[in-house]
């Protein structure tokens, strides 16, 4: 291949940690670095407006477009699983809010996969990559690339779910990715000036100039291409044309939790009898490739209220004057994301630490196939979620091609204790409905509905209704063992010249949102492979 086709490190994915690997290695004038994206640029203009989440939740190019398969215990439903296919990935398309998790989590991981991914070890990470607006502290960074901001367009209804949360016993605590996670507040978002800051805007546009780093966009990667055990390169496919771009130091994909593992197998890595299935040539047998995932399920309570919501406001003319407001002043509705306020809460005073978290949208809707369809009428929206499910799914591979979806199996609620996590959850919810002052601008439930009250009944809601809050983590998880998939240097076992760097490694989903967990982990891995 000709040389511009030939680096020293080759990103599979510029997701939210392929753009940060792209800049901090491409730093190094020495180190040329190629990184590879599947979709296009993202110069969609409703990816830097923050309310855009709306239309980029499905949107037929910027997304992977993936399904789940049919699960008897979610009444036999598909779900819609919104992943990033154009630069910046899914931090792209995502709601923008910044949730690291609690230590706890990242003390679990170093119990998994050393003391290199404990608290403390991971805790400069984090810093290094922020701009906090709470500035320096031992909790925070004011120097990294992604800004963190404040919800600006803060609807009346947000104002007072938080203030019935805390009437109803929950501590308010603004800052929950500091000390301590317990409590509620306004979400931390990705949001810059009234724009979503994207792994894109953040680390790949600065580095964009740089003459030792080349992005390839509308690139497929079909498979890792080997010498022996050792990754050379990779094949792509673009504009209806196949190539090799090769390696001289090594492949790292960055693919994601569905596509990651996907390409593993695709490349012969995984378990035996499935490739063989396929006619794939074996390069390692590694059983856990695609096993292991973990997601948050969640279910919501849906309200009509007694005053608007953004179910009308985000309508005809009143939007049109909302776009010219944004125009001018990048104020308004356009800066509303999608949630409004978070906590983190312990379903039972035994529980240790929060096991279930809360999401409040001044907004609500259903989910009709592939798209969120507002209601009608004045309605708002509140979802559980359970932070550290014991249910566990799977992605595997469908066919050999590289341009079918993987088939994806949540695994959602095949603990009864997850479920139990959510009854307990919506009647948290219920009760804060029912509390000063929101109990005021509330006129009736809608879902699950008066007639849903007893457990059987509101179980029955949740296997008909449950949803995912698009966190999945885990199908290539590192880990001490031999049997973990990558090491804790996030070397892929069994072979050469191979890592993995996205949720995908994570050997335990964190309590919150994954877009800062991956951030962390692609800075951290800059550094391993920078060493």
């Amino acid at each position: 291949m000709p040389a511009t086709h030939e680096a020293d490190v080759v990103i599979v994915g510029t997701g939210t940690a392929g753009c940060v690997l792209a800049n901090r290695l491409s730093a190094d004038a020495t180190c040329r670095v190629i990184a590879i994206e599947a979709g296009p640029a993202d110069v969609d203009p409703w990816i830097g407006i923050p309310a855009g989440v709306a239309r980029l939740f499905a949107h037929p190019r910027l997304t992977w477009q993936y399904h789940t398969a049919a699960e008897a215990q979610l009444a036999g439903r598909s779900l819609y699983w919104p992943r990033g296919k154009v630069l910046g990935g899914t931090s792209s398309i995502n709601g923008m809010t910044y949730v690291r998790g609690q230590a706890a989590d990242y003390d679990a991981w170093a119990g998994i996969a050393g003391d290199g991914w404990s608290y403390a070890a991971v805790l400069p990470y984090f810093r290094r990559l922020e701009s906090h607006p709470l500035g320096p502290s031992a909790w925070h960074g004011d120097e990294g690339p992604v800004r963190i901001g404040s919800i600006t367009h803060r609807h009346v209804l947000s104002d007072a779910f938080l203030a019935a949360m805390i009437a109803a016993g929950v501590p308010r605590n603004d800052d929950y990715n500091g000390a301590s996670q317990e409590g509620v507040s306004f979400n931390q978002v990705m949001m810059r000036d009234g724009r979503r800051v994207s792994a894109a805007s953040a680390y790949l546009a600065p580095a964009r100039g740089r003459a030792n780093l080349e992005v390839l966009t509308h690139a497929l990667v079909r498979r890792v291409v080997f010498e022996s055990r050792r990754a050379i390169g990779v094949e792509i496919e673009r504009f209806g044309r196949r190539g090799v771009v090769r390696a001289r130091r090594e492949v790292v994909l960055c693919a994601g939790t569905i596509a990651s593992p996907q390409l593993l197998m695709l490349s012969g890595i995984g378990p035996a009898d499935d490739l063989q299935r396929l006619g794939i040539p074996i390069v390692a047998d590694r059983e856990r490739v695609g096993r292991d995932m973990q997601e948050h399920v969640r279910a919501s309570v849906v309200v009509r209220t007694l005053v608007p919501t953004l179910n009308q406001e985000g309508r005809g003319i009143a939007l049109l004057r909302e776009v010219l407001r944004y125009a001018v002043r990048r104020r308004g509705l356009l800066t509303a994301t999608a949630s409004q306020v978070n906590a983190f809460v312990r379903s039972t005073e035994d529980a240790a630490r929060p096991d279930i978290t809360v999401v409040f949208r001044p907004a609500s809707g259903d989910y009709v196939g592939t798209r969120f369809v507002p209601h009608a009428f004045a309605g708002v929206m509140a979802m559980v979620g359970v932070m550290r499910p014991r249910s566990r799914g799977s992605v595997s591979l469908a066919s050999a091609d590289p341009h079918a979806s993987p088939t994806i199996v949540t695994g959602h609620l095949t603990a009864p204790e997850d479920a139990d996590l959510l009854l307990r959850g919506l009647r948290l919810l219920r009760r804060v409905f029912a509390t000063a002052p929101l109990r005021d601008l509330v006129d009736a439930e809608v879902q699950p509905g008066d007639a849903v009250t007893d457990d059987d009944a509101l179980l029955g809601y949740v296997r008909a209704s449950a949803n995912s809050l698009f966190h999945a983590t885990g199908t290539c998880a590192m880990g001490l063992d031999a049997r973990a998939v990558v090491t804790p240097m996030l070397e892929v076992r069994g072979v050469e010249g191979l890592r993995v760097v996205d949720a995908s490694v994570m050997p335990n989903v964190p309590s919150g949102n994954t877009c800062a967990p991956v951030l962390m982990v692609a800075e951290k891995a800059a550094d391993l492979i920078g060493h």
